[in-house]
């Protein structure tokens, strides 16, 4: 009969080595209950990695999607803020001057000329707003305000008008400066000409936030309101009825310029719209691939914390066998 035995050195090389062995499985085991990620996703795929490589590139293009469509809708909403106080300012404005119209006397006219420039003074400072640092009405100069100051328009404007001493002719003038590339154009708007490109927000969904201080519509309101705003000029000299006239086409022009900034808030809104569309369709995607990746790659938590178990209760034995073991003597074993 052959007894086969180990020695000491080869029993103690054994168990060292089974020691580290249970510790990394043990190690390994954690991870995996930790992350619910398996620790070899090698084997777990056969080394095909291209299916997972796809549902990450996807992954990966959402995050992108999901950062433009917040800067997006952050700047739609900083737009649409903005425009919607002006048109309150515009409509509240119009309704009380066009209430007061058929009665209106000079001191009545000042006091809508004195609403006017504030009112034209508040517009220029919502054109001129800024959202996450950047301007949202200078087209591609979204580092700069794209309008000057509301002193800088009157005095211009004061300028075109010297001499006018007729209510028709003023206002035809300033029409046709506002209208004229030399004239507010030139000495009012200082953001680009060029229109923000348009925003990749989804799979094929693009989003254009294009809207410049110096589109007709967002000039139009200030024309109306600069045409009050004259109406207090001292160095114009106006009689009382050029001012109640003056403060007439205000309101009249206001109603104009509500329906434009109207019909603008409108667009932007339709762009809030498309974009909570796009986000929701984005994160249907995300939950979609997220799923698919975790058939993939997720460890079963079940499976892993019994697996975890077991290595944990070997290595115990491991070490209950190990004291043992150092603790023979010839003399115990006599």
């Amino acid at each position: 009969m052959i007894i086969k035995s180990y020695g000491d050195l080869a029993q103690h090389m054994f168990l060292r080595s089974r020691n580290a062995e249970l510790k990394e499985n043990i190690e390994t085991l954690s991870a995996e209950l930790a992350s619910g990620t398996v620790a070899d996703i090698t084997s777990r795929l056969g080394g095909d990695f291209t299916y997972l490589a796809d549902i990450e590139t996807n992954l990966v293009h959402l995050d992108s999607y999901d950062i433009a469509a917040s800067e997006a809708k952050l700047f739609a909403t900083g737009m649409q803020g903005s425009l919607e106080q002006i048109q309150s300012n515009v409509q509240n404005l119009r309704d009380d001057v066009l209430g007061l119209a058929p009665s209106m006397k000079g001191e009545d006219a000042e006091r809508f000329g004195q609403r006017g420039r504030v009112e034209l003074e508040t517009a220029i400072s919502k054109l001129n707003s800024w959202v996450g640092g950047r301007s949202l009405f200078a087209g591609t100069a979204t580092s700069t305000s794209p309008l000057n100051s509301a002193e800088t328009l009157m005095t211009e404007l004061v300028t075109e008008v010297s001499g006018l001493t007729d209510s028709a002719d003023i206002i035809q003038a300033v029409k046709d400066w506002f209208a004229d590339p030399l004239g507010f154009d030139d000495a009012m708007y200082v953001g680009s000409t060029s229109d923000l490109s348009p925003v990749e927000v989804g799979d094929g969904e693009s989003v254009t936030l294009s809207l410049r201080a110096d589109d007709p519509a967002l000039k139009h309101p200030l024309q109306s309101l600069a045409i009050g705003a004259l109406i207090n000029e001292g160095a114009l000299g106006l009689s009382d009825a050029t001012k109640v006239e003056l403060a007439k086409e205000m309101g009249f022009e206001l109603a104009n310029s509500n329906e434009q900034l109207i019909n603008k808030q409108s667009g932007i809104g339709f762009i809030e719209g498309q974009l909570e569309r796009v986000v929701t369709k984005n994160t249907a995607s995300r939950t979609s691939l997220s799923i698919a990746r975790n058939e993939l790659v997720a460890a079963d938590p079940y499976e892993t914390y019994t697996r975890l178990e077991e290595a944990q209760l070997q290595l115990e034995s491991l070490y209950t066998v190990t004291a043992r073991s150092s603790q023979l003597s010839l003399l115990n074993y006599m």
